[in-house]
């Protein structure tokens, strides 16, 4: 009876630290997923698309994965049933399965993210929640065939799970959503007490949207006004409910005078969600385009929700500043019922905001800043006209909220690039780089052409295309691909989203075959460097998909 016992509380201990076991290689197999659902804000539909349209060679190997361990575990079975006890030849057998399981994560650890997956509260949760599952399954098979279910097969559909992680993956984020969104709602809330507390009641709110340009014109406002007030400003490119949480949470202080908050968008109500939250006094629309049309729909949309920001500030006390070189920013201007408002333009205008007298080169902008009776000479390493679009936006708030001229433009003399926007970078063989890697909208890929049309030496273009451009994506990568030509020397196509299209409007303006390169992903790109270029040559990275399209 004793003996029995020791037997069953061995197998069941044995059971239980397979489940386990298996539970950690399959949390490693999800890994890749919960990083393009994470990217994807962790929605239903760009993961689906992802599984559907990019990711074939993903279910290949997982196919793979578990028809090579199951049939070498079945056979396994049939061969050694006739010497030893099944149940201890399927607990055997068990090591062709985690032998192939191990190396499919060894390949899935190796690739190199571009942005690596943030270990937040909400992955953790999702990751835990997904072990238990995972780890419940596994040991269901394990104790069905120990009680001698299946004949030969045992253990061996433990092996079929992995074709099940990109289902349950779904299934336990639909579990977990009423869970994140009382999280979601708790942080929320806290940040709005605090910002609207009496504590805050002198901040001054301002909101900045629109389809590029955010980021930038975030960092260049806030050191403009820095020179009179102590500011905040959301980190890095969090523009979402979660990052207003999280800027007026965890980036606000007692003391701070002002605060600018980024706005993004991506579905409808997006920003007069965040517009609600934030309740801005001012506001700057930098841009309308095509990015996110594959969301959106249509440019109409676009306006009309980007329009959401403007129309939030108060209409007697709020500054509205608009970009007069966007169309889209026109008709918002044209519509918006705020006593203040100011459409800036890059060249003479009849408005009291313009740059004028401009001069491009691959060493900045020189130009004359007009902010109403005020005039300053303005210099900036920052590269291009449209650095320059941004930098008369800032500065027109800046100015109105009270920053002198002087102050201005001693700022805009300071200015560095924001990270993988447009930034220069100088490597020590002697190559320039322009890194334009985070840019992805039409009109930022056109401005980066623009400015590598200033440099000497061979040009050499690396791209992936442009992306989330709806049914027009084919038709505006062919045309992105013609620009390129009339400037490249040499091209590299990364990724095969968009790599028809580019060849082809390459070859339609006659561009040689044998400088057209064809590489799987960055790090095939890399090896063509010492090839292709040397001291004096630029190379321009235009774009770089996000892990979820790569």
């Amino acid at each position: 009876m004793l003996n029995f016992s020791f037997e069953s509380n061995w197998l069941l201990g044995l059971a239980i630290g397979v489940s386990v076991v298996n539970a950690l290689l399959l949390c490693v197999i999800v890994y890749r997923l919960v990083h393009v659902f994470q990217l994807g804000g962790y929605r239903f539909r760009p993961f689906v698309k992802w599984l559907a349209d990019m990711r074939i060679a993903f279910y290949v190997r997982l196919f793979a994965l578990s028809l090579l361990s199951f049939g070498a575990m079945f056979i396994v079975n049939i061969i050694f049933d006739r010497w030893q006890d099944l149940v201890a030849i399927s607990y055997a057998s068990l090591i062709f399965y985690f032998t192939f399981a191990i190396v499919f994560c060894l390949n899935i650890l190796r690739k190199k993210e571009k942005v690596k997956l943030r270990f937040t509260a909400r992955v953790i949760r999702l990751f835990v929640l997904l072990f238990i599952v995972f780890a419940v399954i596994s040991y269901t098979i394990i104790w069905t065939g120990s009680e001698g279910v299946g004949g030969y097969v045992r253990f061996s559909f433990i092996a079929f799970i992995p074709l099940l992680v990109p289902p349950l993956l779904i299934i336990v984020n639909y579990l977990i959503f009423p869970l994140e969104a009382i999280i979601r709602y708790h942080y929320v809330r806290v940040a709005k007490r605090k910002l609207h507390s009496k504590e805050f009641e002198n901040l001054v709110r301002i909101g900045i949207t629109g389809s590029y340009a955010k980021t930038s014109c975030k960092n260049i406002l806030a050191d403009m006004l820095s020179k009179k007030y102590k500011v905040a400003k959301s980190p890095s490119s969090y523009n979402t409910p979660m990052g207003f949480a999280r800027t007026v949470n965890d980036v606000l202080v007692n003391g701070d005078e002002v605060l600018i908050f980024e706005m993004g968008l991506r579905y409808k109500r997006n920003i007069r969600q965040l517009a609600k939250m934030f309740k801005p006094q001012h506001a700057i629309l930098t841009a309308i385009g095509t990015q996110h049309i594959e969301t959106m729909k249509t440019v109409e949309a676009i306006i009309a929700e980007k329009s959401e920001l403007v129309k939030a500030i108060p209409p007697d006390t709020g500054i509205a500043v608009l970009n007069g070189d966007s169309e889209g920013c026109v008709k918002i201007y044209e519509n918006l019922d705020v006593k203040d408002k100011i459409l800036t333009k890059v060249g003479k205008s009849k408005s009291k905001y313009f740059a004028d007298k401009i001069s491009v080169s691959k060493d900045g902008c020189e130009f004359d800043l007009v902010l109403g009776d005020e005039m300053v000479r303005c210099k900036t390493t920052l590269l291009g006209k449209h650095n320059i679009e941004n930098i008369a936006m800032c500065a027109t708030m800046a100015h109105k909220l009270g920053v002198s001229g002087e102050q201005i433009a001693e700022s805009i003399s300071e200015l560095k690039p924001t990270p993988h926007r447009l930034e220069l970078i100088k490597g020590a063989s002697g190559v320039i780089v322009l890194d334009d890697s985070y840019n992805a909208s039409e009109q930022g890929t056109r401005a980066a052409l623009d400015v590598l049309s200033l440099f000497n030496g061979k040009k050499v273009v690396q791209t992936p295309g442009i992306i989330e451009q709806g049914k027009n994506q084919g038709k505006v990568n062919f045309v992105y691909a013609r620009e390129i030509s009339k400037v490249a020397d040499e091209v590299i196509i990364v990724n095969e989203v968009n790599r028809e299209a580019l060849v082809e409007g390459l070859k339609s303006l006659e561009f040689p075959l044998e400088k057209i390169h064809l590489v799987k992903d960055l790090e095939g790109a890399k090896g063509l460097y010492s090839k292709l270029l040397s001291s004096g040559d630029v190379l321009l990275i235009a774009n770089d998909l996000p892990d979820n399209f790569a």
